[in-house]
């Protein structure tokens, strides 16, 4: 049964659906009432929740019989969970780094003793795990206790049949990566935590617990409580369920009874209506949070009790006016974020994702996707707490990266298993707002995992079985898919880049739409080389890349064109970066060579990037923000031009070098995107393709149509396409949209004003790896004809192009309308400094100093007040600063560590994607002038925690952080 549907232009909720089903479980033998006292029973929780992540021993590779209870593991290394085996290394630098060249495919085993309280005989015992990667089998006293076949969901382990009470138990887990597929770093391991639950043998069900509030307003909210008893009795048992809200503020505002027969080895769900008043509502800027507990009682005792957080709010996503929540439009200023958490790999320790969120929410963050897969639960804690809306996803495609081998298990039974662990889990979180069944799904009819109108019903179909509360979308990037029906059965449709949304906009004018995947910008942190990419996809030799912000992947925009585009189309709800930070894995532009990625707004290690500003500036348009770039040391350039940007909140800066004002600039407010003059106009080709009955005719190349192609009629090379523009004009821009990836094609663009006499403006002479087919060519010229000549083809391809666009206006022009730009500042040492304002009034000022050499390494760190969980972490920035104190930009010089205390180093890195050092060791190398070293408190040992940086040559640095109870 569908309850999210279009309604006019809205996606709403049907509240009947709720009030129905409290009826339905009334009928069915429960009662039900929202008042009366709750049960005055003093007696503690019988359940038990025990963090089962200490003590576990491991080993690589699949030593025969580790299973069974007398194996002998005493050589096996003691590791605490989280674990990713992987990330210690060492990188393979002959690898392809799409996983990050580490060592990830392959056996591992974990072994664990415990022994139960002998008290607890006749009980129940479950081991949660929030991941496994992958494919995990568990054992418990050498007897296979069940398997799980997805490295991202979480799953129960019903160990009753297997405990002994009172003595020794051995865990063994056996987790095989070898079949997983994946296009980054997975990890590899228990990389999320365990926990023992004992408890009654009548219990609130796992994840047995599901709130809603089907109907909101400012006098009262309905609260509708739903929960699932399970009986592990040989008889049928009477319950009594009590329930009390508290609000934000701890105090109690409703309470609630309902009672029925949960049968013996069987469930039954029992439900109550409640009326909260004056309800706080859960909101992005206020994120208040209500509790509700639940109290089982059986046979005149407690038998179970459990707490969850809930919020009050209301969703709506609309056609015409995107996202409204709480009854306002707000404008998802989000971003995607993978599971890995840099020099820790993937191992999920809450403390690093709550410093990811707090880095976000400081740029302007107010949503996050959960790309490609369920995160740790803690993300969904985390984001109800500090008010961010988030974009569930269950998989990345539904092949071999969501862990089906060959096709199998059918997809029926195997995304509804997985669908539902993810939803159950996850459906208490007010910050949830949409489900996605998946990303970037195929469409091809050969494609027997791909989408269709089946597929996609049954898969939207299942979420709505356990929460028809939110709408169901998934993650598009392949526009035709919108005329194939494919997407009927989604409430909402995500598109990933490039207005690729505007077909289905067009054709389902009332269904929501989301930006899912926008960006896709490049920088490497404090690298600049001159002079700037001619184009977005104009990369340096160096393998890192420009941050100037001017690069972006092929198949997508740098992130100024985005702030226009989300300007422009208001229907739409917003936009989701790739990525907020840099992740292992998925190096483009340098596929090869590198092991992490450029995409993030800020590097591996959380250091911001420059375009971290940009996003500020633009995103929290209220708070002071003034950035310069690049850094000013450059030796070789004295006298000669580097370009100044800065990056502000303000509309005007004043630029000021050594004193003097280099002038007032002021940003762009009459911006309009340029046409492209190619478009309909007269185009030739040296000869074309006749296939099944229909030409592929040259004007198919500029009709504006990607759907349709020009195609030569041979695989000969030096074929020719060329489109006469009328009379000769400005030309900034040639985009060359190929039929298929760049990597099957050479060619030189050309330019004439006659049409006789031909000059190359750009040209692609060199074999690349590069996967997306549209390529700008930065030319900046004039002239009347256009011709694209192929050179040379390989692989069997054609010369063939899907479209060819030419612009009189520069694709960078757009910056002006969110930067501000002093392109010839002459190089002298000394001290730049930017004074911002809005209108007359001063928003703030940034200063940039020359630095002198390497004096001394600075250490700071992000807390100095610490858990001893034996989970939580320090992040202490690495620094190399001059005899001044100014932060030298160019150092890389060799840093090492020493603890002392009770902490460990947990890893290290600095936010290179090139380099290979190891991400777990006592020692890194500065990159650009920075480095970052990861501290881990000692569970249950407090004390002062003594952190110590040496370099040769340079002066040492000390930071003490403390860690206790």
């Amino acid at each position: 049964m569908k309850i999210c549907r279009p309604v006019t232009d809205r996606l709403v909720v049907n509240p009947a659906f709720f009030l129905l089903a409290t009826l339905l479980l009334l009928l069915g033998g429960g009662s039900a009432r929202s008042s009366g006292a709750a049960s005055s029973e003093a007696n503690p929780s019988p359940r038990k929740v025990e963090n089962f992540n200490r003590d576990w021993k491991f080993t690589k590779g699949d030593p025969a019989g580790a299973e069974a209870v007398d194996f002998d593991d005493a050589a096996w290394q003691p590791v605490r969970l989280p674990h990713d085996w992987a990330i210690a290394g060492p990188f393979d630098p002959n690898q392809d780094g799409h996983a990050a060249k580490l060592p990830w495919k392959g056996v591992g085993w974990y072994r664990k003793s415990f022994t139960p309280d002998a008290a607890d005989a006749g009980r129940r015992v479950y081991l949660d795990f929030d991941g496994v990667m992958a494919f995990p089998k568990v054992y418990i006293n050498g007897q296979l206790a069940g398997e799980w076949d997805y490295g991202y969901t979480s799953f129960r382990i019903d160990a009753t049949p297997y405990v002994k009470f009172g003595e020794p138990n051995e865990v063994a887990v056996r987790v095989d990566t070898t079949k997983h597929g994946t296009r980054w770093y997975p990890g590899a391991g228990i990389y999320r935590k365990v926990t023992l639950t004992t408890c009654d043998s009548v219990h609130l069900a796992h994840w047995g617990t599901y709130i809603t509030t089907p109907t909101v307003s400012d006098a009262a909210a309905t609260v509708l409580m739903r929960m699932t008893l399970d009986n592990h009795r040989d008889a049928d048992t009477e319950v009594t369920v009590d329930v009390k809200i508290s609000d934000p503020d701890g105090k109690q505002v409703a309470t609630g009874t309902t009672s029925g027969v949960v049968p013996a080895g069987g469930s039954r769900d029992l439900a109550t209506s409640l009326q909260v008043p004056d309800p706080q509502r859960w909101d992005v800027d206020s994120p208040k949070l209500y509790s509700a507990v639940t109290r089982v009682r059986a046979g005149g005792k407690t038998v179970d009790e459990e707490s969850t957080h809930f919020g009050i709010r209301t969703i709506e996503f609309t056609a015409a006016d995107g996202f409204h929540l709480n009854g306002r439009r707000v404008q998802l200023q989000g971003v995607c974020l993978h599971h890995d958490q840099g020099p820790l790999g993937s191992a999920f320790y809450p403390r690093a994702m709550e410093r990811q969120l707090e880095i976000m929410k400081d740029m302007g963050v107010n949503a996050i996707r959960t790309s490609h897969n369920p995160p740790g639960p803690e993300l969904l804690d985390l984001c109800d707490r500090m008010g961010l809306v988030v974009w569930d996803e269950c998989f990345d495609k539904w092949n071999e990266t969501a862990d089906r081998i060959g096709g199998q298990p059918p997809l029926e039974q195997y995304g509804e298993k997985h669908l539902k662990s993810l939803v159950m889990r996850d459906r208490n979180h007010p910050s949830v707002v949409i489900w996605s069944i998946g990303n970037e799904i195929n469409v091809q009819p050969e494609d027997k995992e791909g989408l269709s109108p089946e597929r996609v019903k049954f898969m939207s179909d299942f979420v709505r079985k356990y929460d028809p509360t939110r709408p169901v979308g998934s993650a598009n990037h392949n526009p035709p898919i919108a005329a194939s029906h494919s997407l009927d059965a989604l409430d909402l449709a995500g598109w990933n880049y490039a207005h690729r949304y505007d077909l289905y906009h067009e054709m389902y004018p009332d269904k929501p739409i989301i930006y899912s995947e926008s960006a896709s910008a490049f920088s490497t942190r404090g690298f600049y080389e001159l002079p700037l990419p001619a184009g977005k996809n104009d990369f340096s030799s160096q393998l890192q890349v420009d941050s100037y912000d001017f690069n972006s992947a092929r198949w997508s925009d740098i992130a100024d064109a985005e702030f226009d585009l989300m300007e422009r189309d208001k229907f739409v709800s917003g936009e989701f970066v790739w990525t907020g930070f840099d992740y292992l894995g998925e190096p483009t532009p340098f596929d090869r060579q590198a092991c992490s990625s450029y995409f993030g707004i800020v590097d591996l290690c959380g250091i911001p990037k420059d375009r971290f500003y940009l996003y500020r500036g633009h995103w929290r348009p209220d708070e002071p923000t003034v950035h310069i770039l690049p850094h000013w040391n450059w030796p070789d350039r004295v006298g000669k031009s580097v370009p100044v940007f800065v990056y502000t909140n303000g509309d005007s800066a004043e630029l000021f070098l050594n004193g003097k004002s280099l002038g007032r600039r002021e940003k762009v407010t009459d911006y309009q995107p340029a046409s492209d003059v190619a478009k309909d106009k007269t185009a030739t080709a040296s000869s074309e393709e006749k296939h099944e009955g229909r030409t592929e005719r040259a004007a198919n190349a500029c009709d504006g149509n990607d759907d349709t192609r020009w195609c030569a009629a041979s695989g000969a090379k030096n074929e020719w396409w060329q489109v006469d523009l009328g009379s000769v004009q400005p030309i900034a821009d040639i985009v060359v949209k190929l039929e298929k990836v760049p990597s099957l094609y050479l060619y030189r663009v050309n330019v004439s004003d006659d049409g006789k006499t031909w000059r190359t403006v750009a040209a692609v002479d060199q074999w690349s790896e590069g996967w997306a087919p549209q390529v700008i060519h930065g030319v900046n010229t004039s002239g009347r004809y256009v011709r694209i000549e192929f050179t040379d083809l390989r692989n069997g391809a054609w010369a063939s192009l899907r479209g060819v666009a030419v612009y009189p206006q520069s694709y960078y022009a757009v910056v002006d309308k969110y930067r501000l730009r002093w392109m010839d500042v002459p190089y002298e040492p000394g001290e730049l400094k930017a004074v911002a304002y809005k209108g007359d009034k001063k928003v703030g000022e940034a200063v940039m100093r020359t630095a002198g050499p390497p004096a001394a390494i600075r250490l700071t760190p992000d807390r100095t007040k610490l858990s001893s969980s034996g989970e939580d972490l320090c992040y202490l920035l690495v620094e190399a600063i001059d005899a001044e104190g100014n932060e030298c930009p160019l150092a890389d010089n060799l840093v090492q560590f020493k603890v002392e205390g009770p902490a460990e180093i947990a890893g290290v890195g600095n936010g290179n994607p090139m380099s290979l050092e190891p991400d777990q060791a006592d020692h890194r190398q500065l990159f650009f002038g920075k480095a970052m070293l990861i501290v881990r408190t000692m569970e249950g040992e407090g004390g002062a925690v003594k952190i110590k940086a040496t370099s040769d040559g340079l002066s040492s640095a000390e930071a003490t952080v403390n860690s206790r109870p």
